[in-house]
Order: structure tokens, then C-alpha cells, then sequence
């Protein structure tokens, strides 16, 4: 889900971002994989039946895991028209219809009435977003005493200006520390925030595309990405590769939960 002016960016648009590599070659990336998906969904406590909104649901993954392993009913929405594609692919693919619905939604304006799901996830999301009105707007669909679960970038520790002007100035990414992440879910009106940060496993990264999407589509999404002019004049340079190097300690993903009381 990506903004510009607190305006959504559909395909063609902007900047390249970090996951538009694996958008177009019609794979799931976030940090830490789908590792970090099971230890989110592990703090979520779902139980069957229950209605749970997937927000930037990119391919699909975390919405069919959902119904097959929770046997929940799962909306997951995106503003991606190729994320949208892919995801209802993978849907008819898992054969999930009866579970999973896949719309395209801007999550800073959703179309939900107030208090209708037991939970919400949003997986690398908010990084691309005006975070405050999309948290806004996840605790207005959610029922009392509910829970939303957030996987997001996160600093590990206080960055170099160098790497903030890189994301920010470069990729259009708006990430914070641990402490910084949280103040947004108190500010909307969540109580009981919980937070941990992992650092980033890259043999967890590889493990998961494996899992999630094979290694045939792996590697296929690999070639789309140096062929494509566009994402490799901006990922595949000297800058991106020395920041990668030189950054990596400072790069990690946090999991976050908070709880609608009322």
C-alpha cells in the first residue's frame, strides 16, 4: 500500500519501492518472511470463525495461511493492481474462495463498517503510509476488545543520517525504532501494546520464499528484477549494494500488537 500526499500510488507511479521487485515477479516479501507472520499470528490468539481483515495483503500468502491453518474468514485488501491479481491467483490456486475475499482498497479509506473484525493484521504496510490515519482507521472496523497485529521494518538501533536519507529520500520509506512504532498505536487508542524486535535472518528470508512461492518463482522474479531497467537502476547500484553492506546491523522488523478496549 503506497502513498504520495497521503495519496495512493497505483502501478506506474512513484518511486520504486523494496517490494516491487517481488510484486512483478508475483511473490510475498516482508521482513522476516513468514517467520515473522507465525510469531505475529501467534500473539493475535485467533480462534475459529472469527473475521479477520489482512491489510496490504500483497500476494495472498498471509490470507490463505489464514484460513487453512485458523479456518477464519480473512478480507484482504490492497491498492496493488498486480498484488490483487496475484493474490486471488493464489487464493483459486489453495482453493480458499469460501475463506478468503481479496478486494482493491485504500486502506487510509476503507469502505468497512465500524466494529465488524475479531482482527486485524497489516504486515510492511504502514512504512508507505501516513501510519497515524491508517492505525485510525483499523481501531474504527475493529470490534471492542479485539486485537491488531503489526509486522514492520524497524531500526534496531538509533540510524546514520545517511540511512534514513537513503530509505526515505530514495525509496520512500518512513520507518522508526521500537518505541517510536508504538506511540502511534497509543495515540489511536490502543491499550496493552506489545512490542518485540528481531534482526534480520537472511537464510529466514531465503527459507521463506521457498516455502511460500518455490524456487522456481523465486528465481524468476530475481531475472524479472535485473532485467527491468527501472527496478535495477534503482536496487542494483553501488549506493544500494554498499548501504546493504554497511547498514544491515541497523535493520530489523518489529512485532507490535495493541487492543481495542471499547
Amino acid at each position: 500500500m503506497l502513498v504520495k500526499n497521503n495519496q495512493p500510488i497505483c502501478e506506474g507511479e512513484g518511486k520504486f519501492t523494496p517490494f516491487d521487485i517481488w510484486e512483478k515477479g508475483g511473490l510475498t516479501e516482508h521482513l522476516g518472511g513468514i517467520y515473522a507472520t507465525r510469531r505475529l499470528l501467534t500473539r493475535c490468539h485467533l480462534t475459529a470463525g472469527q473475521q479477520i481483515l489482512d491489510v496490504g495483503c500483497g500476494t495472498g500468502f498471509t490470507a490463505c495461511y489464514l484460513a487453512k491453518n485458523y479456518q477464519v474468514q480473512v478480507i484482504a485488501l490492497d491498492i496493488n493492481p498486480r498484488s490483487i491479481t496475484e493474490a486471488r491467483k493464489r487464493v483459486s490456486k489453495q482453493n480458499a474462495n469460501r475463506r478468503v475475499r481479496i478486494v482493491r482498497v485504500d486502506a487510509h479509506r476503507s469502505p468497512f463498517s465500524d466494529a465488524i473484525f475479531d482482527t486485524v493484521i497489516i504486515e510492511s504496510v504502514l512504512v508507505f503510509c501516513d501510519a497515524a490515519t491508517v492505525i485510525a482507521e483499523i481501531r474504527r472496523v475493529l470490534k471492542p476488545d479485539s486485537v491488531l497485529g503489526v509486522n514492520e521494518f524497524t531500526f534496531l538501533k538509533l540510524p546514520p543520517a545517511r540511512l534514513v536519507s537513503l530509505l526515505t529520500g530514495t525509496l520512500g520509506i518512513h520507518t522508526f525504532q521500537q518505541c517510536e512504532w508504538e506511540t502511534p498505536l497509543r495515540k489511536a487508542g490502543f491499550a496493552n501494546v506489545t512490542s518485540s524486535v528481531y534482526k534480520i535472518n537472511l537464510w529466514e528470508q531465503l527459507a521463506s520464499h521457498m516455502e511460500a512461492d518455490g524456487l522456481k518463482n523465486y528465481l524468476a522474479a530475481i531475472f524479472t528484477g535485473v532485467k527491468d531497467t527501472s527496478i535495477r537502476s534503482t536496487f542494483f547500484n553501488k549506493e544500494m549494494l554498499a548501504a546493504a553492506r554497511d547498514f544491515l546491523p541497523y535493520v530489523g522488523y518489529g512485532i507490535y500488537t495493541g487492543k481495542k478496549l471499547q
